[in-house]
């Protein structure tokens, strides 16, 4: 993977399952990569919410687990969040 994608490292990636198969997202640049350009629902309030907390972490402004909690959070919202990850938490 481009080294790029690794800005904003989770400690732990966000599994998902989607229509186009299964993924782990690693970081808070694919997170943002993902919410702007490969979301399955329209705009929500959570998705806003995680795209914003991953471009403050983009900027070094907030650490990368606010972004991936607020990814998860949208992620339960669009139906996506891999089973992997629901039956662990």
């Amino acid at each position: 993977m481009h080294k790029d994608l690794q800005i904003g490292p989770f400690e732990e990636p966000v599994h998902l399952t989607t229509e186009a198969g299964e993924l782990d997202i690693r970081s808070a640049r694919e997170a943002a990569e993902m919410l702007l350009y490969a979301w399955p629902i329209g705009e929500t309030g959570l998705r806003i919410q995680a795209r914003m907390t991953c471009m403050k972490v983009l900027a070094g402004s907030e650490p990368p687990e606010l972004a991936r909690s607020a990814f998860v959070e949208a992620a339960k919202e669009a139906h996506i969040l891999g089973v992997a990850y629901e039956e662990a938490h």
